[in-house]
């Protein structure tokens, strides 16, 4: 499958503008998009395992073996990534923003409904059952999280074609352990990092304006960081790569059949139709090659 890309830099105090003008463009709402992304690279002996172990089990074997004949020669690193919820981030004492606000939310009917009198924001108490028990509600399960296996390639020199091209694949791993996974391909947990921002379809395009945020860095107590972190820290806590706050609009058109050149051109005139269309908004450009080369340095 071919990925075609057109990227463009947005400075923070035009988010809103923008995302105006795609979701009016579009003639739909914007989808809230909030991914994790574990990075994982590969050993220096790559260990070709034929036993399968946790995820292995039930990831579809085509697509994993057209993944695996993807990598052979270079070395690139890949990504697992989950789709998760604004809510399962945990405030500043550890709960879970939606539970906190759930709870804010029946404060507020009971005060519109004369039950009781607001003196000050009530203090935070465990979280409710539908049975009004309380009970222990952990905000993230990192053993439910629900991840696809992604590799890109490098992106091919735009000499030909007025926009990024490079090879991309994703494995949906339905069940079973992804990190056991990972290991039995062969390769070992690097970093991670949240993806959030919003996503708009445009015909056939995909708009996504995103930033990358980092975790905050473990305490100094000798916690390893060579596996992923089983919890989500405060949405606060993150921290912005971009340190000015700025935002990325990609877009960007799949391709399924990459060697049909009447596919590939169509992708293209759609991304340079689009372009044309946002010229005086944002100047969309061809992505930088090296920094989305994937390959291990």
């Amino acid at each position: 499958m071919h990925e075609l890309l057109l990227f463009a830099q947005i400075p923070l105090s035009r988010h809103n503008q923008l995302l105006r003008i795609l979701c009016g463009i579009a003639g739909t709402q914007p989808q809230r998009v909030v991914e994790r992304h574990l990075i994982f690279m590969p050993r220096k002996i790559h260990d070709s395992r034929g036993q399968q172990v946790g995820g292995t089990q039930t990831v579809q074997n085509q697509q994993a073996q057209a993944l695996q004949g993807q990598l052979h020669g270079e070395l690139f690193h890949l990504q697992l990534v989950g789709e998760i919820d604004d809510g399962q981030f945990a405030d500043e004492d550890g709960r879970t923003l939606e539970g906190e606000q759930e709870e804010e939310d029946e404060v507020m009917k009971d005060a519109a409904g004369g039950k009781i009198e607001i003196l000050a924001k009530p203090e935070p108490s465990p979280l409710k059952a539908p049975s009004g028990d309380s009970v222990e509600k952990p905000f993230y399960h990192f053993e439910k999280q629900r991840w696809s296996l992604r590799f890109h390639d490098l992106p091919e020199v735009p000499v030909r074609r007025p926009v990024t091209s490079r090879m991309v694949s994703s494995v949906d791993i339905i069940d079973g352990n992804a990190i056991e996974f990972m290991d039995a391909l062969g390769y070992k947990y690097v970093s991670e990092y949240i993806l959030e921002g919003h996503r708009v379809t445009h015909n056939n395009l995909t708009l996504l304006l995103h930033h990358i945020m980092l975790f905050p860095p473990l305490p100094p107590n000798g916690t390893s960081i060579s596996s992923p972190r089983k919890s989500l820290p405060p949405y606060c806590s993150l921290v912005p790569l971009d340190q000015s706050g700025g935002y990325v609009l990609q877009a960007s058109a799949l391709v399924q059949d990459g060697t049909k050149p009447e596919s590939i051109t169509l992708g293209i005139s759609q991304l340079k139709a689009f372009k044309d269309m946002m010229k005086g908004v944002v100047e969309l450009e061809i992505g930088d090659r090296l920094a989305l080369d994937t390959r291990v340095k």
